[in-house]
């Protein structure tokens, strides 16, 4: 069996709320360090942004390599004073965050529910 390389793409963008982190591909073992490394950028200078989003929504799987790096990322922004924001977290990393319990840990900023937007309920007819 031939294993295709993961690809991962990380992009750190300097905004006015905070720092922006945009991860794209697969997250797992082979490519969690890449991400590690992006992550250490907002608070590598003096000053500590009060936030750093992530956006997920480009990312295809995550594995528990991925998970530890956002654990770890969470733990160094707490202990700096800030808060890491996960945002358009993928339904497959959402499983696993619920399944690990690690989704009462970290930060999910509100977005749709898992599985997508939510639909109106059908109408329905009263009397009778």
């Amino acid at each position: 069996m031939v294993r295709t390389p993961s690809h991962l793409t990380v992009v750190v963008l300097a905004q006015a709320g905070g720092p922006l982190v945009r991860v794209a591909g697969t997250i797992d073992r082979e490519t969690a360090p890449r991400l590690a490394d992006a992550l250490q950028q907002p608070w590598a200078s003096r000053s500590a942004p009060p936030a750093v989003r992530v956006d997920l929504a480009a990312v295809a799987f995550c594995d528990s390599s991925g998970l530890n790096v956002l654990l770890d990322a969470d733990r160094q922004a707490r202990d700096r004073g800030s808060t890491l924001q996960l945002e358009n977290v993928p339904d497959q990393l959402r499983r696993l965050l619920a399944v690990t319990g690690t989704d009462e840990v970290l930060t999910l900023h509100p977005g749709p529910p898992p599985g997508g937007p939510a639909r109106p309920a059908p109408p329905t007819v009263e009397g009778g």
